[in-house]
């Protein structure tokens, strides 16, 4: 008697887990050659956030339904990261916020694809509840363009995680 299986569905088709999406700061001296990924530490929830004003291009022959186009794009990420005071990425982040210092970020897929940008820290929060652990919440802010999703390098240099 054959032994009766389950489908196993190809990897395409199923959904990813959160906690395989990473977000790193470049130490680096500069944004190609010479990038070098830092993992910023602690990492319990990113949001990468992209938006476009709407620009109203309603006319008297539209039937009397608006019509909008897409105006000035924009793009943020908002993160989460356990307070861990010797954490390298987090002095850096923090030092960024005082310094009024952008940063350069990836945000990297399970599957090592990747978007790269340069941000400016415009919040960086401390929470510290009474039941639970220490943790740093802050927004990202585009400064220009965020990459275009990128292939997996071959290699790429990377630095802690």
């Amino acid at each position: 008697m054959a032994e009766t299986k389950l489908y196993k569905p190809a990897a395409v088709d199923m959904p990813t887990a959160g906690k395989n999406y990473l977000l790193y700061l470049n130490v680096g001296t500069d944004e190609k050659a010479g990038a070098k990924w830092l993992l910023l530490g602690g990492q319990r929830s990113g949001d990468l956030s992209r938006k476009a004003d709407s620009i109203d291009a309603s006319h008297k022959g539209s039937g009397g339904w608006k019509s909008t186009i897409a105006g000035l794009k924009e793009w943020s990420f908002s993160i989460e990261t356990l307070l861990m005071p010797k954490e390298e990425s987090l002095k850096l982040l923090e030092k960024a916020f005082l310094d009024g210092d952008n940063v350069m970020i990836k945000f990297e897929y399970p599957d090592k694809r990747y978007f790269t940008g340069i941000a400016s820290v415009t919040e960086l929060s401390i929470n510290t509840p009474h039941d639970g652990v220490a943790t740093y919440k802050g927004s990202l802010n585009g400064v220009g363009p965020l990459s275009e999703l990128q292939d997996a390098p071959a290699s790429s240099p990377a630095v802690g995680g």
